[in-house]
């Protein structure tokens, strides 16, 4: 055996990517010993750095490069069709991983699929059909946009919706203003996000022109947050290691719809991606991660072989297919995903 010097030495010679690649092999064998590794579902939406991001929900290139070469070092990524498969037959595997992106933006296609393919790393990506030629569909980039990136927003705005009326004076400090309208921004925008997310998509965009003309600017949606076009989600479909799955048509809260358009947005979009790509979707995301037992039992009838949620947890053996969780990735470095991704299971 080496004198205890020369093993430090020995070890601290050690490059960076050996030092990962050993703590990744140790926390790996270690669980297993354990008896963890459960199976994992993460959930990615955009990769991309738009200028604001209330949700943390986009990935910058080099950081999702990053969280995918470790997620790869530590765990089996597998196809979500595939695992769900295995957890509806009761033999859900040991350390295994899938990568799941919804509502079907450009960038998933123009950044985020490269480097899965780069990986030899299969995906998921669950599409909100409408979306693909409506842009106005992800109506929440609008609101961020009119609310956020507005360089100065005029200072009172009252405004109607869904019958009442609201009334809010707009302040970079409303903890210090002597008002009790006083809203910061952030929350003015957080507030009205929840006011429209029960809206008929008609009342919706009434309400959206009407802020977008008080911030004075326009309700049209930017190119850079636009959805993948017919052609690049047929293409996406044709490219080994993707898989497409159904994300309703307009994407709405399921559980606020009554029966027929709920059972519309469900069978709709699976039949467009259908049309589309030429090829069986047989898996489902709830927009929003909203679901009940009559969803879930929706889901099932359209002929779905499975649905993700947002729960955030591993899935254990006796996991409802139509009630996968999913842990959420936000922008982290290689550091925070270990500590808060590769933690589960």
């Amino acid at each position: 055996m080496l004198p205890r010097d020369c093993r430090r030495a020995r070890f601290q010679a050690m490059s960076g990517v050996t030092v990962r690649q050993t703590l990744s092999k140790l926390l790996r064998r270690g669980r297993l010993l354990a008896g963890y590794n459960r199976p994992l579902v993460l959930m990615y939406h955009r990769v991309g750095e738009p200028l604001v991001d209330p949700w943390e929900l986009s990935v910058s290139p080099q950081n999702f490069a990053r969280q995918i070469e470790t997620l790869a070092e530590a765990r089996d990524i597998v196809p979500l069709q595939w695992l769900a498969q295995r957890l509806r037959d009761g033999k859900p595997p040991r350390n295994a991983a899938a990568v799941t992106f919804d509502d079907g933006y450009a960038d998933v296609v123009q950044n985020a699929v490269p480097i899965m393919l780069r990986m030899n790393a299969p995906v998921t990506v669950f599409v909100t059909t409408h979306a693909l030629t409506d842009p106005s569909v992800f109506w929440w980039d609008i609101l961020s946009r009119i609310t956020l990136e507005t360089p100065a927003l005029p200072e009172r705005l009252a405004i109607q919706i869904a019958g009442r009326n609201y009334d809010w004076l707009v302040t970079e400090d409303a903890a210090r203003a002597k008002s009790n309208l006083a809203i910061s921004r952030t929350a003015l925008h957080f507030g009205l996000h929840a006011l429209l997310k029960p809206l008929r998509v008609h009342e919706r965009r009434r309400v959206l022109q009407q802020l977008a003309r008080w911030a004075g600017t326009d309700a049209s949606p930017r190119r850079r947050d636009r959805a993948m076009t017919h052609s690049e989600l047929r293409h996406l479909a044709d490219t080994g290691g993707v898989s497409i799955g159904a994300h309703t048509c307009t994407h709405p809260s399921l559980p606020l719809l009554k029966r027929d358009n709920l059972e519309r947005e469900i069978s709709a979009s699976r039949q467009r991606c259908e049309e589309i790509t030429g090829r069986r979707v047989s898996g489902f995301a709830y927009p929003f991660g909203d679901f009940d037992d009559s969803t879930a039992k929706a889901v099932r009838s359209a002929g779905m072989d499975y649905a993700v949620t947002t729960l955030p947890r591993e899935a254990g053996p006796r996991v409802d297919p139509f009630r996968l969780p999913r842990v959420t990735v936000a922008d982290w470095g290689e550091i925070e995903f270990r500590r808060t991704v590769l933690c589960h299971g």
